[in-house]
């Protein structure tokens, strides 16, 4: 069975950023960079169960971009709950607590 993916308000606003910088660059890259996000989405639908990272969050990086996604599991009710979207050069100590 599949989960259901839910972004946050938090990774949703993480996400604007992330794009509104892309895009003062190039609006390519910020296609290529959603079209990672949807992937990224789409593995954890199937597979949600990567490496815990502290308590009971996890993570996947993005193949191309220098981030990753932090997320919760809800077995219950089969969802997927992106908590944020995380520069990998920023400190862990500013993972969502």
């Amino acid at each position: 069975m599949e989960y259901k993916v839910i972004v946050s308000p938090l990774a949703n606003n993480d996400i604007e950023k992330i794009t509104d910088f892309y895009e003062a660059i190039t609006i390519e890259i910020v296609v290529r960079f959603l079209e990672e996000l949807e992937e990224a989405y789409k593995v954890l639908s199937i597979n949600p169960h990567f490496q815990i990272k502290y308590k009971s969050y996890r993570s996947i990086p993005l193949k191309v971009f220098p981030f990753i996604l932090i997320f919760e599991i809800d077995e219950y009710n089969k969802e997927i709950k992106i908590l944020s979207c995380f520069h990998t050069s920023r400190s862990t100590k500013k993972y969502p607590k």
